[in-house]
C-alpha cells in the first residue's frame, strides 16, 4: 500500500513538472525587452513611493495644498502612461514586430513626456529643500529605469 502512495505521488510530481516546462516554453522575448518590462515595473513602484512621500510631506506641512494637488495630478498622469506601457510590453510573447515596436515607442514617449512634466512642473518648483530632496531622490530611480528602457531602442 505504501509503495502505491509513493508511486502516485511521484507520478503527480512528474506530471506537474512536465506542465510547468510546457508553460514556460512559449516566451521568446529577448533579454533587453524583459529588462525593459522590469524597468517599467520599477517606474510604477517608484511612482507609488513618490505618492507616499508626497502625502507625508503634505501632512507635515512641507508642501502647500496647491503644490500637493499639482503633484498628485502629475503623478497620476505619469502612472497612467506607465501603466499603458507596462500592459503593452507585457503582452509580448516574442520580440516585437515593427507595428508593436512603433506602439511601444509611442507609449514610451508618452511616459517620458509625463515624467519630464512631473520633474519640471512638480518637483523643481517645490520650495522646501528637504521636500524637494526627498522627491528628487525617488525621481532618480525613475530616471535610471527610463534609461534602461531607452537602451532597448524602441524608437
Amino acid at each position: 500500500m505504501k509503495s502505491k502512495k509513493v508511486f502516485v505521488a511521484l507520478l503527480l510530481l512528474l506530471a506537474f513538472t512536465a506542465l510547468s516546462f510546457k508553460c514556460d516554453s512559449g516566451s521568446t522575448v529577448s533579454d533587453p525587452y524583459r529588462k525593459a518590462a522590469k524597468a517599467s515595473d520599477d517606474i510604477a513602484a517608484s511612482i507609488n513611493t513618490m505618492i507616499k512621500v508626497k502625502r507625508e510631506l503634505g501632512t507635515s506641512g512641507k508642501l502647500s495644498h496647491d503644490r500637493e494637488v499639482a503633484l498628485t495630478n502629475l503623478l497620476q498622469k505619469a502612472n497612467d502612461a506607465d501603466r499603458a506601457f507596462v500592459t503593452e510590453i507585457k503582452k509580448l510573447k516574442a520580440d516585437p514586430n515593427p507595428a508593436q515596436k512603433a506602439t511601444l515607442c509611442t507609449l514610451f514617449n508618452t511616459v517620458s513626456s509625463a515624467l519630464t512634466d512631473l520633474n519640471n512642473s512638480g518637483i523643481l518648483p517645490v520650495e522646501d529643500a528637504d521636500a524637494k530632496s526627498k522627491l528628487a531622490n525617488v525621481f532618480t530611480a525613475i530616471t535610471a529605469a527610463t534609461t534602461i528602457i531607452a537602451g532597448v531602442g524602441l524608437c
